[in-house]
């Protein structure tokens, strides 16, 4: 894992409608660490998550992605910084009248000038990439079980090949086996592609196994940032029920 940052929150602010989400909260995000934004619900994981993708203006505070302030960027930046990052969303958002092929393959038909044959090619890779069959490609969103839409939703996240890949409670309604077998998936992908990995998670076995370093959101604030083993031996562990159930 790199020392240099791939992206950092300094003193970012955000709000809806009046309600103030974070005040002042800052975390910064390693190449090639797999990174958890944790807290209760409500607590705004996901809003810091739509930050770093374009979804939500902070009303305070800057983001830096490989050291370019992210919404004061101009046009030509913004779109090398899209590019360079990716999300799987929480319930994985397929074009239920494409099938896994043309869902895998929508990102580079959009953003590449690669034929169709070649898109195809490509989306045929990451489908096998993220343990899926071939003969899933034919198949449509309808036919598919939860966990195989999420990675057929990681396939489409990762077809642009990006730095960052962003994962919105990717073990969500999935069973433990199902569950691990993700996380397996995850550092699979970190270890073979060298990509940065930002995901949100209630996950307790995602935070014990995978996550090299993580941010507990408390009261719009950060209550911690660092690995479990800081955590471990803070003054303050927002986890400590967890602690004690893990270890039981």
């Amino acid at each position: 894992m790199s020392e240099n940052l791939i992206i950092q929150g300094i003193d970012v602010s955000t709000s809806y409608s009046g309600r103030v989400m974070h005040d002042k909260v800052s975390w910064s995000v390693k190449e090639g660490e797999i990174y958890g934004f944790l807290g209760g619900s409500g607590s705004g994981k996901t809003t810091l998550l739509k930050t770093m993708l374009y979804l939500k203006e902070p009303d305070e505070g800057k983001i830096l992605f490989d050291g370019v302030d992210m919404w004061a960027a101009n046009s030509e930046q913004k779109a090398q910084i899209k590019q360079k990052s990716s999300v799987m969303f929480q319930f994985g958002a397929l074009y239920t009248a494409m099938n896994v092929l043309d869902n895998v393959g929508v990102l580079l038909s959009e953003y590449s000038s690669f034929s169709k044959r070649q898109i195809d090619e490509i989306s045929m890779f990451w489908i096998q990439k993220v343990g899926l069959k071939p003969d899933v490609a034919t198949l449509y969103p309808s036919e598919l079980s939860g966990g195989m839409k999420k990675r057929v939703a990681l396939a489409r996240a990762l077809a642009l090949s990006p730095k960052l890949l962003f994962l919105d409670e990717p073990n969500s309604g999935l069973d433990p086996m199902s569950s691990r077998a993700m996380d397996e998936l995850v550092q699979n992908l970190r270890e073979t592609l060298g990509i940065s990995v930002i995901m949100v998670t209630h996950d307790i076995d995602s935070i014990f196994d995978i996550l090299d370093r993580f941010l507990i959101i408390e009261n719009q604030k950060i209550a911690f940032e660092g690995s479990l083993g800081e955590l471990e031996k803070a003054e303050y562990n927002p986890l400590e029920e967890l602690f004690k159930t893990r270890k039981r």
